[in-house]
């Protein structure tokens, strides 16, 4: 087959082309000429047919075109008169690969022809694919998060920190913690000789966690209302980020912000939990801080992190990794196997988040996409010249 527009074949077809530069059948005095149209429509068959050589009007001729594309399925064409040629109302589809069918009536006499007219299409060995890490997927549900990246740095959560501070004034006769020591609730942290009773007290930790601050001196005096130890619940941080003005439109509190631990890459999951009321100044940046899970002490407070805030979830009923997608003329597409065919598939795209797209058009659940290594498809298919045959 040919396109009206821009692919005119090469001298290398191995079929009759006629005047509109389509493939020409024939059936001993009557020839049909095959074409797809494409320029300024969808495209779309456009038969015409001749007579010993001659063009002749498609009145009382019938013609039925029977495309069978990948994985068997059918398309028919039932064509109509319009001006010199016939043609069908029904849009032709890309990938314009398929076995052709062609069933014309006329002058009471019967004609039919196949053919096959494939592009975008190569067939692998299954040990060439294995070899070649071609892995394949079905299309699944998946809920495609819409996210904005932000920066922040971590900070210790006010609302888990301890100042330490001693019922009554005194002289400190035992300083048992440090800096970076583990405490529990509770524990024993210093013992102070009263400056009123002149009786030792304990001095005991309100909470669990890390000193981060203090250390006594035996023999120093602690005057009242002063602290001797900081301590920090370190097992949930706060992330403070401070996003442009620009980019705060669609956060809000309550949304999920996901943080990839510096060590693995593993990724850790908050919630935004204050949006400050006010921009600042110099950086015209608004505050956004997010409460972090901290269990395995991964996130250290002063520690720089990238985080993606969560604005919105949608479940999608088909999605594709992502790294599947290439482009292939001007489509974005995937590339489809049946058996040992490997096929292109122009695909509309949807809503993505990075790690897989939504697909609206062009694949139905029970295809078989290429996920690894799918550019060797493509390089394979470019190599062979079968980017557009017909």
């Amino acid at each position: 087959m040919h396109n009206q527009t821009e692919h005119a074949g090469s001298e290398t077809d191995d079929y009759q082309r006629g005047s509109h530069g389509g493939r020409l059948l024939v059936d001993g005095r009557f020839a049909l000429e095959m074409t797809i149209f494409e320029q300024g429509v969808p495209p779309h068959l456009r038969v015409y047919p001749h007579k010993d050589g001659r063009p002749v009007a498609p009145t009382g001729i019938s013609v039925t075109v029977t495309l069978t594309r990948l994985r068997g399925k059918k398309e028919v064409f039932p064509l109509h008169p319009v001006g010199d040629f016939l043609t069908s109302d029904l849009t032709v589809v890309e990938p314009h690969s398929f076995e052709v069918q062609v069933d014309a009536q006329h002058d009471e006499m019967v004609s039919s022809w196949k053919y096959e007219s494939f592009e975008g299409r190569t067939v692998l060995s299954p040990d060439v694919a294995e070899h070649s890490g071609i892995t394949v997927e079905r299309p699944t549900s998946r809920t495609i998060a819409s996210t904005r990246r932000i920066r922040g740095k971590i900070l210790p959560s006010e609302h888990r920190i301890a100042h330490v501070i001693p019922r009554f004034s005194g002289i400190v006769r035992e300083g048992r913690k440090h800096i970076g020591d583990r405490v529990e609730k509770g524990e024993v942290l210093a013992i102070i000789e009263s400056n009123q009773s002149l009786q030792p007290f304990e001095v005991r930790s309100q909470i669990s966690g890390t000193v981060i601050n203090g250390h006594l001196i035996v023999g120093e005096f602690v005057p009242d209302n002063q602290w001797v130890y900081i301590v920090a619940d370190l097992s949930e941080v706060w992330a403070d980020f401070f996003v442009p003005l620009r980019d705060r439109v669609g956060m809000a509190s309550g949304q999920k912000v996901r943080i990839a631990t510096p060590a693995d890459g593993t990724v850790t999951e908050g919630s935004i939990s204050y949006l400050a009321p006010y921009a600042d100044e110099k950086s015209q940046a608004q505050l956004v801080r997010a409460v972090i899970p901290n269990g395995k002490n991964e996130f250290l407070p002063g520690m720089f992190i990238t985080g993606d805030v969560i604005l919105e979830e949608t479940e999608v009923p088909r999605a594709v990794r992502q790294q599947a997608l290439q482009r292939f003329r001007e489509w974005d597409v995937v590339f489809v196997r049946d058996g040992d065919t490997y096929e292109v598939r122009p695909v509309t795209l949807g809503r993505s988040d990075g790690g897989w797209v939504e697909i609206k058009e062009g694949l139905s659940a029970d295809d078989e996409y290429v996920v690894e290594n799918s550019f060797l498809i493509k390089a394979d298919i470019l190599k062979s010249g079968a980017s557009h045959d017909h």
